[in-house]
Order: C-alpha cells, then structure tokens, then sequence
C-alpha cells in the first residue's frame, strides 16, 4: 500500500518531532507524508527550512479554519491509496507499525478502513484502551474507536465525503458514522501512542453536543445516546475528584502498561 500520513499542528513543535521521529523510524516508511502547520507564529516553520528531510514529506504553512479545515488540506494533498492522520503529539507504537497496517491490508483488499488498540495516559498510569468497532453501539460516541488508529482507503472519502467544518470537536465521530456500514479491520494490539490533551477532552461538552446532532442526523432520534451522555457528564465530574481517579486506576490496573 502507498501509506499516505497527513499531521495537523498548531505552535507545538516540540510534539511535531515526537511525531516526525516516531514517523521517519518506521520499517516501512510512508509514501509521503503531509504536515499541515496553521501556527499565527513562524517556529515550525523556520525549523523545517532548517532541516534535511526525506523525499515524502511536505509541508504546508498557511492559516485554516479549525481543525477540520487542516485534516481536509492534508488528504486533498494526498496521492497515496491509504491515508492515515497521525496527529502532531501522537506517536506510533513501535518501528513495525506501518509494516503490520500494509500487511493487513495486503491479506484483506475487501477492507475500506482498520482500526486498532492505542496507549494513553490517564489517571497517572499508561493504559491502552479500544475496542472492535460495533455500529450498533454509535449511541456511545467514540468511546470503541480512536479517530488516531484508524488508515481509511483514499477511495473511501471520495465516496463519503470530508470532514465537516462545522464540527469542531466531534468531526471524527461524524465521520466514523459515514463509513458505519463499510468493511474493515480490527487489530487487537496498540498501534498508536495516544497524546493527552486532545481538543475533545478540553471542549468535553461541545463534542458530545455535536455527537449527539451527527447520530440524529444520520441514524434518527435515539432515547439511548441521552440516556448515555447524561451518564458521561455525571462521569466526568465524578472523574475529577479524588475518588473518581482512586477509582480509575482501580478499574484499569488490568490494562495498565508499565
């Protein structure tokens, strides 16, 4: 497969090389690999006319229009068949990354999409999370996949579409709902290193709003997903007390990784 990256960043340099580094020490390198840099300031770009860098990557220095707008740039720019966002901050797994996602790919050309496990820290410990994509589970947001693991066919957004630049938190999930009914691929293992702090996180209201609006639209009015969100927002700030971390690190010591 020609493996497509595309890097959204916004002045943080420092997370652009962790991303780059865990990047250019792939087995299998990418085809290319697009870094969109929409920072007011010129760091990363003054950085990147400093270097020497390999053959695929390609910058883009220029303002967007939010975080969809910067996704949208990069995989218009993309001219591989398999296009993964990786996400400044966001790291691969290991060195066979790439290697494992051509190869699955290779052994089942019916997919459109794969998925996997990923490793975020949470609650002071290193827990990887994820599981199997179930349509029938929308109604809980994106709480099986994460949007960084997921290398989706070129042909798949030329039949589905773009991101939308009205979401602004939940764009991932509005997608994932698109592509609810085509083939894929799930790997029961981490692939990506998940970077904390991620905009559906901070703006935790706002994405499950626009969760909430991209399922009715898509899939019709459901009694679950306002059932599900209410439990959410009563679980998010059970989660910021001292109890609710106590309770964290409790549950998820199985899946915790030293």
């Amino acid at each position: 497969m020609q493996i497509s990256i595309v890097t959204i960043c916004f002045e943080n340099l420092e997370e652009l090389q962790e991303t780059i580094a865990s990047i250019d020490m792939q087995s299998y390198l990418p085809y290319e690999h697009w870094i969109i840099d929409g920072s007011k300031n010129n760091l990363i770009k003054d950085w990147a006319s400093s270097q020497n860098h390999p053959s695929y990557r390609f910058f883009v220095h220029e303002p967007d229009k939010g975080i969809s707008d910067a996704f949208n740039k990069g995989i218009l720019k993309c001219t591989g068949n398999l296009i993964h966002i990786l996400n400044s901050g966001d790291t691969y797994h290991n060195a066979n990354i790439l290697a494992l996602i051509n190869q699955v790919f290779e052994e089942n050309p019916q997919i459109n999409w794969v998925h996997g496990q990923y490793l975020q820290y949470r609650g002071q410990m290193h827990v990887v999370s994820g599981t199997k994509f179930d349509s029938k589970q929308l109604w809980k947001g994106m709480r099986m996949v994460a949007h960084p693991t997921m290398f989706i066919k070129k042909k798949l957004y030329d039949k589905v579409g773009l991101f939308k630049l009205e979401k602004k938190v939940a764009m991932d999930y509005d997608f994932l709902v698109r592509i609810r009914n085509f083939p894929f691929e799930y790997i029961e293992q981490p692939i990506i290193n998940f970077a904390p702090g991620g905009t559906s996180s901070i703006q935790f209201e706002r994405g499950l709003q626009e969760v909430k609006e991209s399922y009715t639209q898509y899939m019709g009015i459901s009694f679950k997903i306002i059932v599900w969100q209410l439990r959410q927002k009563l679980l998010n700030k059970f989660m910021s007390t001292s109890l609710g971390k106590l309770w964290f690190q409790w549950k998820n010591k199985s899946n915790q990784v030293e």
